[in-house]
């Protein structure tokens, strides 16, 4: 039977064989320290180079209690024309599931954030975040050769229902930009209702306060959505209370100068006012209870704090990797003069 034209090779042959190659890679040395000098130099000057990066991380989860809500509640509202399950629960659709990705990396939410004061750091009170934002990656030489003053801006000055200028909107727009490109919303598991936000920015005060503000507009927004028509309707009826209030305490203050005549009359008056008054009180802290029961929060389980660590890689990790791949480089170099010798 005749060999089917497979060869081996002996283990002798083998050895030999890295021996030669590895005595041919060492006399070619020039080349190997001459590649990995070049090689450990730029990976030296990349890290020295890099820009610093901070990013800031805070993790939360959306609690919501207006599934708790009594039915009873809904009965005694209703005397009002009130529809406290349409006032309370009507949008919990808009934070299910991801919606709430998209809702914190909106643009209504971002400029909102932008036109924030600062509060603290106390050197950085009373300028905006957009304001700051400018500072720090000096972006005002590139507006001002656009013929734009970013003085003439004024942020802080504007307010969320004062109609912005064109020119403040597309500087505005232009920062919510840049802004979106290192902003991370996310949930770390599908399975899980924690979400983890995360900034990124040369400036780890930028980052902190850029966070923190993020969350807060995010919170005010879904606060506003779930129990705004049920606080304007207690405001209502508050000032129906007042009214109330008022009209009952003219009728005592009436009933000393009027006749014996008209005394029934007045007693008749007090009674249905006081009543009326009383119910109209009972009902009033009652839908104000279920406006705290109802609250929806959101808790903050992690949130930023300093000093914040700096992303770029450190100058002797990236010294050490420009000297493997330089090594690296060589080795194939070699391999390549050696087996086509």
């Amino acid at each position: 039977m005749t060999n089917s034209g497979t060869e081996t090779i002996k283990y002798s042959e083998l050895t030999a064989g890295v021996k030669r190659f590895l005595n041919y890679f060492i006399s070619q040395y020039k080349i190997i320290l001459f590649t990995t000098l070049i090689t450990s130099a730029l990976g030296l000057l990349y890290g020295k180079l890099q820009p610093s990066t901070f990013k800031a991380t805070s993790t939360f989860i959306v609690e919501d209690k207006s599934g708790k809500s009594g039915g009873g509640l809904s009965g005694l509202a209703s005397q009002f024309g009130i529809d406290v399950g349409g006032l309370t629960g009507g949008e919990a659709g808009l934070f299910d599931g991801d919606n709430i990705l998209e809702i914190i990396k909106s643009r209504a939410i971002i400029e909102k954030v932008l036109l924030t004061k600062i509060e603290e750091p106390a050197s950085l009170k009373g300028q905006t975040i957009a304001d700051y934002y400018i500072q720090i990656n000096n972006l005002a030489p590139a507006f001002e050769s656009k013929n734009i003053n970013v003085k003439s801006l004024n942020f802080a000055s504007l307010t969320q229902v004062a109609k912005h200028s064109v020119v403040q909107d597309s500087i505005l727009y232009v920062l919510y930009n840049k802004v979106y490109k290192d902003l991370n919303v996310e949930k770390k598991n599908k399975k899980s209702t924690i979400i983890t936000l995360e900034v990124v920015s040369n400036d780890q005060v930028f980052s902190k306060i850029f966070v923190e503000e993020l969350i807060k507009q995010t919170s005010d927004l879904y606060i506003d959505i779930k129990t705004g028509n049920l606080s304007r309707s207690i405001a209502r009826i508050q000032q129906k209370a007042d009214s109330l209030q008022n009209s009952l305490g003219s009728i005592y203050q009436n009933s000393f100068q009027i006749n014996s005549s008209r005394i029934e009359v007045t007693n008749r008056d007090k009674t249905v006012s006081s009543t009326l008054y009383g119910e109209v009180l009972k009902n009033l802290e009652t839908l104000k209870l279920s406006l705290i029961n109802q609250t929806p929060v959101i808790q903050v389980l992690d949130s930023p704090k300093y000093p914040l660590f700096d992303q770029r890689t450190p100058a002797r990790y990236a010294l050490i990797i420009g000297f493997a791949v330089g090594f690296a480089l060589s080795l194939f170099y070699a391999l390549y003069k050696y087996t086509s010798n």
